[in-house]
C-alpha cells in the first residue's frame, strides 16, 4: 500500500482505514495524507456530530472526517429512494420517471406527500408513500433481489417491503453510500443503462454555470438521535466529487438544514469555488 495516503480532518482510526482499504482496494485511488482541510469547524457551528466522506474521481483523492463513523452502518431512510427509482424503472413498476403513481388518499402531515407524484416529483419533495407503493409493485423478492443485484449497504430487507429502509434491518455506511453512488455515477451498476441514465437525472437539485448537484436528504428516525444524511455528487467541469454525510438529528428544526449545509461548506472547502 505504499504511496497511498489519507486527507483526513480527525485523528487516526483504524476502523474507517480498513474500511478505505476494503472499499478502494485494487483501484489507483490516492489516499492523500494531508492535514490542511478541516471541517471540525463546520460542524461545530452546526451544532452537531456526524461524518463526512467525499472522494474526488478525476484527483483520485478522499477527504474522511470523523473515520470512525464513516464506517458505521445506518438506517438509509429516503436516500434509499435513490436505488429505489433504478429499481422500480428496472422491474417495470413505473414505465418511465413522469409516470403519475396515484395518491392513496391518505392524509399525512407533510402536505407535499398528500398529492399524485411521479418519479420526478416524488424524489423532489421525498414523497414516502409514493415510494413505498413502487415497492409494493415490485414485491419482496424482486426487491431483494435488486438490492443485492446493486450491492447496496447490509443487502438485509426483511419480510415487510415496504418499511426496511425507514426501519429495518437495511443499514449502509458513509463509505458503501459512496461505493454505491460512484457507481451509478459511472453507470456501472448492472441495470439497464436507460433506467441509470433516468435516475441521475432525477437526481439533479441544483445548478449553476459550470456546475451541478444531483443528491438525495434522508432522515431515519428509528434512532436516538435521529440520523440525517445528505449523499450525492457534484459535477464541475474539471472534476466530479461524490460525497456521503450523516449527522446526529439533536434539533431537527436546525439540523434539516445543516445536512446540506455542511456537505456545501465542505464542498466549497475542497474545490476552491465558491457555488451557492
Amino acid at each position: 500500500m505504499s504511496g497511498w495516503k489519507l486527507v483526513r480532518s480527525r485523528s487516526n482510526c483504524w476502523i474507517g482505514r480498513l474500511c478505505l482499504l476494503l472499499l478502494f482496494a485494487g483501484s489507483s485511488l490516492e489516499i492523500a495524507q494531508a492535514a490542511e482541510l478541516q471541517f471540525d469547524d463546520i460542524f461545530k457551528a452546526e451544532k452537531t456530530n456526524g461524518t463526512l466522506v467525499v472522494e474526488s474521481l478525476g484527483q483520485q483523492k478522499i477527504w474522511v472526517h470523523n473515520e470512525a463513523r464513516a464506517a458505521q452502518p445506518k438506517t438509509p431512510a429516503s436516500t434509499f429512494k435513490i436505488p429505489n427509482s433504478l429499481f422500480a424503472l428496472e422491474a417495470g413498476a413505473v414505465a418511465n420517471v413522469d409516470e403519475l403513481v396515484p395518491w392513496d388518499g391518505t392524509m399525512r402531515s407533510i402536505e407535499a406527500w398528500n398529492k399524485t407524484h411521479s418519479l420526478r416529483s416524488g424524489i423532489i419533495v421525498s414523497s414516502v408513500p409514493t415510494y413505498q407503493e413502487l415497492a409494493r409493485r415490485m414485491g419482496l423478492d424482486q426487491m431483494a433481489s435488486f438490492v443485492a443485484k446493486a450491492g447496496y449497504g447490509n443487502q438485509k430487507i426483511g419480510d415487510v417491503v415496504d418499511m426496511f429502509w425507514l426501519r429495518g434491518p437495511l443499514q449502509i455506511s458513509a463509505y458503501e453510500q459512496i461505493d454505491f453512488l460512484k457507481r451509478l455515477e459511472a453507470r456501472a451498476l448492472p441495470f439497464a443503462r436507460d433506467n441509470l441514465e433516468a435516475t441521475i437525472d432525477i437526481l439533479e437539485v441544483d445548478r449553476g454555470e459550470n456546475w451541478v448537484l444531483r443528491a438525495k436528504t434522508g432522515w431515519a428516525i428509528n434512532t436516538k438521535p435521529s440520523i440525517g444524511w445528505y449523499v450525492g455528487w457534484l459535477e464541475l467541469q474539471t472534476d466530479t466529487y461524490v460525497f456521503a454525510l450523516n449527522i446526529d438529528m439533536l434539533d431537527s428544526k436546525i439540523h434539516l438544514k445543516s445536512r446540506m449545509a455542511i456537505a456545501k461548506q465542505a464542498l466549497q472547502r475542497i474545490t476552491g469555488e465558491q457555488l451557492w
